[in-house]
C-alpha cells in the first residue's frame, strides 16, 4: 500500500524535500481495532508542526495526518459498533481511557494522551491508503455528510470543543458572543 512519508524534518518548510511516497505494510488489526481505506484526508497545523520536528520532535519515519475518513474493511474480534462497509471518520485525541480524567469523561486532560499522526507510531496518520484506530477512536459518518466534509471537521469541531466546553466551562444555555 502506498503512503506519504518522511524520515527527516523540514525546519526550513521546504516540505516537497522531505515528503515521499513510500511502499508500507497494510495494517492488519488489533482485536480492538477497526482498518478503513481512506477516501479522504486533512491537513491541518499538527501535520505542519510534525514535519517541522515541533513542538517536540515526531517517531521517524513518519506517516501524519490526524483526521481522515473512509470505509471500513476489516475490523478486530472485540469491535462492537462497527462493520464492515461503514463509512466511519477518525478522532484523533487518543487518551489512556483509564485515568480520572478520563474516567470523567474529560479526555483531553489525560496526561498520556497523544495526537493520532502527530504523536504517534504505531498507529501511524491518515496520508496513507489504508490506515487503523481502536474502535473508540472511530464515528460513524452520517447520512448526507461526504468523506471530505468529514474529514475536515474532525480536528476543527474536536478543537472548539474543547476550548468552549473543556477550557471555558461552557454549559446549555449559556450565551456566547
Amino acid at each position: 500500500m502506498k503512503a506519504v512519508t518522511y524520515s527527516e524534518y523540514a525546519p526550513d518548510d521546504n516540505y516537497s524535500k522531505i515528503l515521499k511516497v513510500q511502499d508500507i505494510d497494510d495494517p492488519k488489526p488489533k482485536a480492538d481495532e477497526v482498518v478503513f481505506e481512506v477516501k479522504s484526508a486533512a491537513l491541518n497545523y499538527n501535520d505542519i508542526w510534525g514535519m517541522r520536528g515541533q513542538p517536540v520532535p515526531v517517531p521517524l519515519p513518519h506517516v501524519s495526518g490526524s483526521d481522515a475518513a473512509g470505509d471500513v474493511i476489516a475490523i478486530g474480534e472485540d469491535v462492537k459498533n462497527i462493520k464492515i462497509g461503514d463509512r466511519v471518520v477518525s478522532h484523533s485525541n487518543m487518551s489512556c481511557r483509564v485515568c480520572k480524567a478520563c474516567t470523567d469523561g474529560r479526555e483531553f486532560d489525560c496526561t498520556k494522551r497523544t495526537i493520532w499522526g502527530f504523536q504517534t507510531g504505531p498507529n501511524w496518520g491518515a496520508f496513507q491508503e489504508v490506515t487503523h484506530l481502536p474502535e473508540v477512536n472511530v464515528s460513524k459518518i452520517p447520512e448526507g455528510v461526504s468523506y471530505d466534509q468529514a474529514a475536515a471537521a474532525s480536528m476543527t469541531l474536536l478543537t472548539s470543543w474543547h476550548m468552549l466546553v473543556g477550557r471555558a466551562k461552557i454549559t446549555p444555555g449559556q450565551t456566547v458572543l
